[in-house]
């Protein structure tokens, strides 16, 4: 079994004033709540909570230790800075890990695709996945082994990926749903200007007989 990572976080009260001395410190601000749970203000060190972002997204349980008391959260929404690309603001939502959440996955293309090989374009029409499951089940990621999509044409669907659908129910979306599709645009596009070029030349080549004549 893996063994869940903890970051520790502090309460705090806010202020403008407070905030601005935490951020000094080199503390990032958060929120926790959710169901059944009052919201309390804490901040966490900024390092430990990147790393831990790095580590495991927005979709793995981690244990956030508020002056001593543990629980079990997701890191629902991380706020980066436009700038410095450093996290200045984060919410964690408490979660019941006897009860399904609804989580936003990403999908990861794996492997190498034929078709996109011989000059195909690989179209995500999805890239993350809305999925209700156990905080437990919950992966850090979905991977999309795309080598078979072998022809233009070729797809992947929701019920490709091979989710258990005992563990995961896939939200808003149908098994049928395309996730990933191999498109001849690159092909049209070229063929498009191939013909635009010869178009030209014939023109430019009746304008020189012409002046000639």
């Amino acid at each position: 079994m893996t063994k869940t990572l903890t970051l520790a976080a502090q309460v705090r009260v806010p202020s403008r004033q407070g905030n601005r001395e935490l951020e000094s410190e080199r503390r990032v601000l958060g929120v926790v709540y959710g169901h059944g749970f009052d919201p309390v203000s804490v901040s966490v060190d900024a390092s430990d909570v990147l790393r831990a972002y790095r580590q495991l997204g927005t979709s793995t349980v981690l244990d956030l230790d508020i002056d001593g008391k543990k629980m079990a959260v997701l890191m629902k929404i991380v706020n980066l800075h436009p700038v410095r690309h450093e996290i200045n603001h984060v919410d964690f939502f408490a979660v019941n890990m006897k009860e399904r959440a609804i989580v936003n996955i990403d999908l990861v293309v794996v492997g190498e695709s034929p078709a996109v090989k011989l000059g195909g374009i690989l179209v995500s029409a999805h890239k993350s996945l809305n999925i209700k499951c156990l905080p437990a089940d919950s992966p850090r990621n979905i991977e999309v082994d795309v080598s078979y999509l072998k022809v233009n044409g070729d797809h992947i669907t929701i019920a490709d990926l091979g989710l258990d659908p005992k563990k995961y129910e896939i939200v808003g979306l149908g098994l049928d749903e395309v996730v990933y599709l191999v498109s001849a645009q690159r092909v049209v596009k070229e063929a498009e200007v191939s013909e635009n070029v010869e178009g030209a030349d014939a023109e430019g080549a009746d304008a020189e007989e012409k002046t000639a004549e």
